[in-house]
């Protein structure tokens, strides 16, 4: 679309003369809204303190996997393909990253975060020349000082990393890998997520002998499981995951979107994502296995459900976990009550 393309050069133009806000103004009517970059802190275990994240949203081609079968239980990708990929040429992708950068320089993100409804490394969703070329500007970045993309098991290579590395040069890459859950059933059937541990201790292996950091998302609630098996197979999943030789692990909350089949039973009252007591629970029984980081509770599409407590308390311990990702610092969870916990304890049987 010519008017992506020539985004970067309007972008700078407008900024320029009446600036940032006037160009979020103009970004608005030509997204309809949809943001697809964003700017947030979040704590960096290499470096031991918080630093500034951007997070930029590509329309690749859409999830290989989703495509293939439908995608995920808990999933909304399958239901973006539509909209996406045909949409958007290699140039139309480059010139949303340079807008993103040109947007966000002012803020000095450290890292950069690339989500792509799929898999950044897969050729057919994300070009190969639009990776490195991303790779190549990320080089050139002036704050930016790591790249964190993530991919399917089966796409991770040997030669894909050395390529990405190779453009990167001194900055970091940081791949990351979606297992979910540890057991064979909870994953492959309830989740569908079409991965054996075989496949997935092969990335991770590729990814060590390649001089690149893993990253293993982990899944707190599968459908089907009451609110006791879901933390435990959380932690038992974040232990697995580092006994298998992943550097860090984020934990990735169930929320609702539409189009899933998570959607139809939460609709149909079989279901509800975790109570935030659980997530907390998760994070103080995993915290001494190795970097721990919290996802967020939003995505594309938007979700209709997120964790929560009771109205009286949810946003107040959202908030505290919002300060955790921020912070990796257990004690903003001290002092956190409400009657509600009673509730929780019973439910998950503590």
């Amino acid at each position: 679309m010519f008017i992506i393309r020539s985004l970067p050069s309007l972008v700078y133009i407008i900024k320029k003369l009446i600036g940032k806000k006037g160009v979020r103004f103009f970004l608005d009517l030509i997204t309809q809204k949809e943001q697809f970059y964003s700017i947030d802190l979040i704590y960096d275990f290499d470096e031991k303190k918080t630093v500034t994240r951007l997070t930029l949203s590509l329309p690749g081609k859409g999830c290989a996997w989703a495509q293939k079968t439908g995608g995920c239980t808990m999933c909304g990708f399958s239901q973006k393909i539509k909209q996406i990929g045909k949409k958007f040429t290699n140039k139309d992708l480059i010139a949303l990253y340079k807008t993103a950068e040109l947007m966000t320089v002012e803020d000095k993100p450290f890292v950069l975060i690339i989500y792509n409804a799929g898999s950044f490394i897969n050729d057919n969703e994300i070009a190969s020349e639009v990776q490195k070329e991303i790779c190549q500007r990320v080089k050139n970045h002036p704050t930016i000082k790591k790249l964190f993309v993530e991919s399917r098991a089966e796409f991770v290579t040997k030669a894909k990393i050395q390529t990405l590395k190779k453009e990167l040069e001194e900055k970091k890459l940081v791949l990351a890998i979606g297992l979910e859950a540890q057991n064979n059933k909870i994953r492959n059937i309830y989740i569908r997520k079409g991965l054996s541990k075989k496949t997935y201790e092969k990335a991770i292996k590729t990814i060590k002998k390649n001089g690149v950091k893993s990253l293993t998302y982990v899944f707190i609630k599968p459908i089907y499981l009451n609110e006791q098996e879901a933390i435990e197979e959380a932690i038992n999943t974040a232990k697995y995951a580092f006994k298998v030789g992943t550097d860090e692990v984020a934990l990735e909350s169930a929320f609702i979107q539409k189009g899933t089949l998570m959607e139809k039973l939460y609709r149909e009252d079989k279901f509800k994502p975790p109570w935030l007591w659980s997530i907390i629970e998760v994070i103080k029984r995993t915290k001494h296995l190795g970097p721990i980081y919290l996802g967020g509770f939003e995505d594309q599409p938007p979700p209709i459900a997120i964790p929560s407590n009771c109205r009286r308390c949810s946003k107040k311990i959202r908030k505290a976990l919002q300060t955790y990702r921020e912070t990796n610092n257990l004690k903003v969870f001290n002092n956190l009550y409400c009657s509600c916990k009673k509730e929780w304890q019973k439910i998950a049987k503590f």
